[in-house]
């Protein structure tokens, strides 16, 4: 009798070690490439955009959308990951219009967003780096900070600044000069234009910094 039962017990052991349930957790198949088509974008990639929204240090908001296209695609060892016409949009950052004594006007552009073709929107932190060609002769340099500045005064409107206050010191001499150039110089400031607003049309084509890492994921049939 005892050994019967020793016998049924060893058993139940037996097929409770052997039962599924009781069996490690099997790996699901394909549990190693969930993210297969992840492709990071580094920081520092550049873009070149197409921009679709007029902006000019006059009239330009902070806060004011920037809409732009990528005109040429964007490759990850030699991967396409962003193609030709994705949106790149952005905001304006900082404004200041131009003002008197040839002071430029001025303006920063921070881009936020991608737009995938699937409409997925993710979010970038990129920044201005050149303007390759403006539309309508617009007036913009790229500053080392990626703000767009507007053209100061010419050569012959700084030498204005300076002979101004100069010429009319040299025309009264003592008291009277020193009021007199003190007097040009406030003429010559305001015979001066004001300094070019910064400012880019439609059709403007611009470069863009990346200034973080960003991942994509790719649809499967991409890799």
């Amino acid at each position: 009798m005892k050994k019967r039962v020793i016998g049924l017990l060893l058993a139940g052991l037996l097929t409770a070690v052997a039962s599924p349930s009781m069996a490690a957790p099997q790996e699901q198949p394909g549990d190693d490439h969930a993210n297969a088509n992840d492709i990071i974008i580094p920081e520092g990639t550049e873009f070149k955009l197409v921009l679709h929204t007029a902006i000019n240090s006059k009239t330009s908001r902070p806060g004011d959308r920037v809409l732009t296209t990528l005109l040429d695609p964007v490759t990850v060892e030699d991967q396409e990951v962003l193609p030709k016409g994705v949106r790149v949009d952005g905001h304006i950052n900082e404004v200041k219009a131009a003002g008197h004594r040839g002071k430029p006007g001025y303006l920063s552009i921070e881009f936020d967003t991608v737009e995938m073709p699937n409409g997925e929107k993710i979010a970038i932190l990129g920044s201005l780096t050149e303007v390759f060609s403006s539309e309508g002769g617009d007036n913009a340099d790229v500053g080392p900070e990626g703000d767009l500045k507007g053209h100061g005064p010419s050569r012959k409107e700084q030498a204005a600044l300076i002979i101004g206050p100069t010429a009319a010191g040299a025309t009264a001499g003592g008291i009277g000069g020193g009021i007199a150039a003190a007097a040009g110089g406030i003429v010559a400031a305001y015979l001066i234009p004001k300094g070019k607003q910064a400012g880019l049309n439609v059709g403007s084509l611009i470069g863009m910094r990346l200034d973080r890492d960003v991942t994509v994921t790719l649809p499967p049939n991409a890799k």
